[in-house]
């Protein structure tokens, strides 16, 4: 899996909505091929993905928001929006 450069803007795909399920009310990512139940790390990075927000603001905004040091969230941001990078669920702009 590839690095994220924390400098792009992640955004999700065009073809993909964060939405609440209305069954159980978890945070959800729906696509064509499918729907993602999401955590609620992965559900606080998503929120965020709005193509106008840096890696490096989204890691700031997360740091305040659940009170933990930039480090120490660093990996798992990092790790989640490679992943789902990687599953063309969201595209980094420059």
């Amino acid at each position: 899996m590839s690095r994220v450069d924390l400098n792009c803007r992640p955004v999700l795909a065009a073809y993909v909505r964060l939405k609440t399920d209305p069954v159980s009310g978890d945070p959800i990512l729906v696509f064509p091929e499918g729907v993602m139940i999401l955590n609620a790390t992965a559900h606080a990075i998503l929120v965020l993905c709005d193509g106008h927000a840096t890696g490096h603001d989204i890691l700031t905004a997360l740091s305040t928001q659940f009170e933990v040091d930039e480090p120490t969230l660093r990996s798992d941001v990092v790790e989640c929006v490679a992943d789902l990078v990687q599953r063309n669920l969201i595209i980094l702009k420059s």
